[in-house]
């Protein structure tokens, strides 16, 4: 049995983070567990926009933001070990913990001082929300569906329903609008919707996708491939939709199965804690988990007890205190909605400042006042897309490199579906000079033949 100080399970944003700043402070025996071929978790098929707001103060997209704590992680010095799954997490006799690892060459097994938890989180299939009806081809998870068009350029479905207004599915209404699908409806159980309110003013006002709140699917049709679905509200009236694809968006739960609970040096940081909005808040959990974890084994040298919110023993508790805030937050947003002011909502950061529409008021900075009144004479958004590279079936993700004007999106992706890429471009690379407009690159954000 092979021993490390700390191992990090999982290498998406928050066990990057975490390694990270384990060796920035010192830690030098340290293994990054991460099942993938490579780091970044769900970060590479993340193409969109609003990434890296809060902590690096810039506008990037999942790749590129997985590529800044990808280069830090590799100049580390961690130990990782990828195409490896994580099979049990348990306490040993001798205090420590004990990691069960099946790797490309068998099952391995590594004892530690402490372990950091960071293994993310899983989407929830149809079985979970209890949709009767036919059980046909052409229903995706919202991550499944964003995969398949994001890394293999595979298009899901001409006629869509997307069932559940989480953060994914807005994103990818937006996506799939953009593809040339027609995205009939969201359907939401509850009374608002359940993303940002950035992603539902950027990827559903801005398509006029209607969201339909209060209401439920009541029952899937379809033989080989689903045709219908029949939507029912609170109130019992139904309405049917045609359709060849339902993509469901409608939770996500912490993939935590593998470790069990009140272990101690066992530490939960990131979306396996807590679901969380942001990726760049699931990074700063991996990096406070880490300074925990630091503080933990300190303190077991001095024979001392340490306690932490990352804690093993802590996590119903977080979890508890998580789902009582997004209620709160909830009955807040639901309050503002049934208001009847005008606003329009700020999307240049994760604040989603509601400004009132006549006076401009109610930012928590300028750029709320700017924001809303560009928005009222020339609305802007970054166009996000990817290209073909010549001569290969591999695709790249594209960026224009500023906001072009709203009412040129569906045009501007007329030209990138029919545009190829050279091999060998890499990220940053401009893909396409004046394009659309004289002032307009378009540039990639990850590199052909990056994992």
């Amino acid at each position: 049995m092979e021993r490390k100080e700390v191992i990090v399970v999982g290498a998406g944003p928050a066990g990057m983070s975490a390694a990270v700043k384990l060796c920035d402070m010192g830690f030098t025996d340290i293994l990054v567990i991460e099942k993938e071929a490579s780091p970044g978790g769900v970060l590479r098929q993340c193409i969109h926009p609003g990434f890296g707001l809060t902590r690096f103060g810039k506008n990037l997209t999942g790749p590129e933001y997985k590529a800044v704590d990808e280069k830090r992680l590799y100049e580390s010095g961690a130990e990782l070990l990828f195409s490896s799954t994580v099979m049990d997490i348990r306490q040993s006799e001798n205090g420590g913990i004990i990691t069960s690892v099946h790797t490309p060459e068998g099952l391995k097994e590594y004892v530690s001082d402490a372990v950091i938890l960071a293994s993310g989180c899983r989407e929830t299939g149809r079985g979970f929300l209890e949709i009767p009806g036919s059980r046909p081809a052409g229903i995706f998870t919202a991550g499944t569906a964003q995969a398949m068009m994001n890394l293999k350029n595979t298009k899901v479905g001409e006629r869509i329903v997307i069932v559940g207004s989480g953060d994914i599915g807005l994103i990818m209404a937006r996506r799939f609008t953009l593809e040339g699908s027609q995205v009939l409806c969201v359907v939401e159980k509850a009374e608002i919707c359940g993303g940002l309110e950035r992603n539902r003013k950027e990827c559903l006002e801005d398509y006029n996708i209607p969201l339909l709140t209060s209401s439920a699917i009541s029952c899937i049709k379809g033989k080989k491939r689903v045709n219908s679905v029949t939507v029912r509200d609170r109130n019992g009236e139904e309405q049917e939709f045609f359709c060849d694809t339902v993509v469901l968006s409608a939770g996500l739960v912490p993939e935590d199965g593998m470790a069990g609970k009140d272990i101690e040096g066992l530490f939960y940081c990131g979306n396996v804690l807590y679901v969380h909005d942001l990726a760049d808040d699931v990074s700063v959990s991996g990096e406070e988990a880490a300074i925990d974890t630091a503080g933990y084994l300190i303190s077991k040298m001095k024979g001392r007890s340490f306690d932490s919110k990352y804690s093993s023993f802590n996590v119903d508790a977080v979890r508890e205190e998580r789902k009582e805030y997004i209620a709160q937050r909830k009955k807040e947003r639901l309050r503002e909605s049934k208001s009847g002011k005008k606003h329009i909502t700020c999307i240049m950061c994760p604040n989603g400042c509601r400004i009132d529409a006549e006076s401009f008021t109610g930012g928590r900075c300028n750029k709320g006042e700017n924001y809303a009144r560009n928005e009222k004479l020339d609305p802007k958004r970054i166009l996000t897309a990817v290209v073909r590279v010549k001569d290969s079936s591999d695709i790249i993700s594209v960026r224009t490199d500023r906001p072009i004007p709203k009412s040129l999106m569906m045009e501007s992706m007329k030209l990138i579906r029919g545009m190829e890429v050279s091999s060998g471009v890499k990220a940053g690379d401009t893909v396409a000079e004046s394009f659309i407009l004289e002032d307009v690159k378009l540039i990639a954000t990850c590199g052909h033949g990056s994992k």
